[in-house]
């Protein structure tokens, strides 16, 4: 049937281009009674039926995101290829814009890829799965485990494109016949480029013998064939945001405009698809210098006796390294820039404790009822660096550099809070805001959420309030690989107290968040808090730095408000550093850098600008 119908569709085009032709022989004609007076309509027909030919012959589908009452994502092609959109609550459209979420997901027609043994499927995808195993187009057998399908991942396990064609049937290991971009085995095809969080063109050509992937606009590489899609047989399932393998995730992230064609685009033209979509969907940042490199989790205050202080997590240079986040840093000096190449001390190792042990996270030094503290995470355990939480050291005297140092211990919850510091808690943070003391901090609470309470100035390593939920992953920029919300930090301005958070994995994908409540407001109250619904700084607001988070505030010497925060430079996201093939957290290429802040009309801050 299906080669009848393609018959059918090429008999139809070779039959209008000999009436056009026959058309033209007879227009310039004249009735005996004067002018032809369908000459005018007939040519203006004509002429656009040729070019709708030129230009859209061996066009398929065509989605630019028009969805409709139905459910349905319309087929602009004129082919009725409509998709039908599932679990639709999850999703939206917006200025021609697809998001899915959280299980969401397209059918595409079961018999569109039926015998097509040669495609071109172009897509833009604004990523938010992270780095996993997940399908933003899919076609193949409707399987648990199947064992033929192409699949086309944007952002695979060790962040790199994925485009791959079962190039063999294996039905107990289907992942080890791929071929392609990235395939499963490596061996098996050439390695795909790095992808963002931004905007990005994957397109892909498919022939009997062959399979060519190409990344905004350029050619990611070929690799041979020995199947067709027809070999593939006729019960077919397509998708957009899933595949049929029952343990992957759906995608989470933006799509515009699919095509899919029945012919082979060349290299020309589909450069010309990605010039054509780069100017509405590129990258608009902004550049900043490293400030301090390794630094990640930065922290600068500015204390009353003049100094701005700095520290931060020491890194570890590789999951083997011995000595890496195992201790806590200071610098100080009159101005910020200062910091850059002031001398850097260890104020306290954790091989000189009994009870704490690596891994030092996130140290912030706070001047607190008149004496100087570090609020830090360490583990209680020698043999289990998760056993993370949060503790304290004391300045005995009143310089912070130079004289001695104690130990509070752990940080001790109020009583009665039996949740608060057990299990996992890190990251924690101070304020002041009219006359009482905060404190807010991570804790895994099912996932890493932010927690609040009231302390004693006077005992600041203990809290005298039971814990508040403050905030945990609720959006898709919370999400992304690990749903995790971490890193607070605190700014008041224009009567609000304003929350910096960071969230989701620590990868490209980690990103700032904000909320805010007003100063006279019950702060313990979670009523009291507004959380934005979009994130403050991400990957996509910086040009050639990838996954700010954990920030901090503080004022430089003209009164403006500063942010700090850490981010990888391209070298280390495009895994050129050395250590890219690590765990993002055993990888030192997080550095610190600095930012002036803009104050919106409502008195918030514009951390992207």
């Amino acid at each position: 049937m299906r080669k009848e119908k393609k018959m059918k569709v090429k008999r139809i085009v070779a039959l209008s281009l000999v009436s056009v032709m026959l058309g033209l022989s007879v227009m310039g004609c004249k009735d005996k009674g004067g002018e032809n007076t369908k000459e005018t309509t007939t040519k203006k027909e004509e002429v656009n039926y040729m070019e709708l030919n030129k230009t859209e012959v061996g066009l398929k589908l065509y989605y630019d995101m028009t969805l409709t009452e139905e459910g349905m994502i319309k087929d602009q092609s004129g082919n009725g290829n409509d998709g039908k959109l599932y679990i639709p609550n999850n999703a939206t459209v917006e200025d021609n814009v697809l998001f899915l979420q959280e299980g969401s997901y397209v059918r595409l027609p079961d018999e569109l890829f039926v015998g097509e043994d040669t495609l071109t499927i172009s897509m833009w995808l604004k990523n938010y799965s992270g780095a996993v195993n997940t399908s933003a187009m899919f076609f193949g057998l409707k399987k648990a485990n199947p064992n033929s399908y192409w699949l086309l991942n944007p952002c695979n396990p060790a962040g790199q494109m994925k485009s791959v064609f079962t190039n063999a049937v294996d039905a107990s290991a289907p992942y080890k016949t791929e071929v392609g971009v990235s395939p499963s085995v490596s061996s098996n095809g050439v390695e795909g480029p790095y992808t963002g969080m931004e905007w990005n063109h994957y397109v892909t050509v498919i022939t009997k013998d062959s399979i060519t992937s190409y990344f905004n606009g350029e050619k990611v590489g070929t690799s041979e064939l020995k199947r067709t899609v027809s070999d593939f047989g006729d019960s077919l399932v397509a998708y957009i945001g899933k595949s049929s393998y029952a343990n992957d995730p759906t995608y989470t992230g933006f799509i515009k405009e699919v095509k899919v064609y029945d012919k082979v685009i060349s290299d020309n033209e589909i450069k010309e698809l990605y010039e054509e979509g780069k100017d509405d969907m590129s990258k608009t940042g902004t550049e900043t210098e490293i400030f301090i490199a390794d630094r990640a989790d930065p922290y600068i205050t500015l204390g009353n006796d003049g100094y701005y202080y700095f520290t931060a997590s020491y890194p570890m240079y590789g999951h083997s390294d011995a000595e890496g986040y195992d201790r806590i840093i200071l610098r100080r000096a009159t101005t910020i820039e200062g910091l850059k190449d002031a001398e850097e001390i260890v104020i306290w190792d954790e091989k000189n404790c009994d009870t704490e042990h690596r891994f030092i996270w996130a140290p912030e030094i706070h001047y607190i009822g008149g004496k100087w503290y570090v609020y830090y995470a360490s583990s209680g355990s020698s043999n289990n660096v998760w056993d993370i939480n949060c503790h304290a050291i004391m300045c005995t005297g009143d310089d912070p550099y130079t004289d001695p140092w104690e130990e509070k211990g752990k940080f001790q919850a109020a009583e009665g809070d039996t949740f608060s510091f057990t299990g996992f808690s890190l990251d924690m943070t101070y304020f002041e805001c009219n006359g009482r003391s905060y404190v807010i901090w991570a804790q895994n609470g099912g996932n890493s959420n932010l927690y609040m309470a009231e302390i004693d100035p006077d005992e600041p390593w203990k809290t005298i309030t039971p814990a508040m939920l403050l905030t945990k992953p609720e959006y898709y920029w919370e999400k992304v690989s690990i749903p995790v919300n971490e890193g607070p930090s605190v700014v008041i301005h224009d009567n609000k107290v304003i929350v910096a958070f960071s969230a989701s994995a620590t990868g490209p994908e980690y990103c700032i968040g904000l909320m805010y409540a007003d100063v006279n407001a019950d702060l313990l109250d979670k009523s009291s808090w507004t959380k934005m619904s979009e994130p403050g700084l991400t990957s996509e607001d910086l040009i050639d730095e990838y996954g700010p988070g954990h920030n901090s505030f503080t004022v430089d010497e003209e009164g403006n408000t500063i942010f700090v925060y850490h981010s990888r430079a391209k070298e280390c996201y495009e895994g050129k550093c050395g250590y890219g093939h690590e765990d993002p957290l055993y990888d030192p290429c997080r550095s610190a850098r600095i930012r002036k802040v803009v104050w919106d009309e409502n008195g918030l801050p514009i951390l992207n600008q």
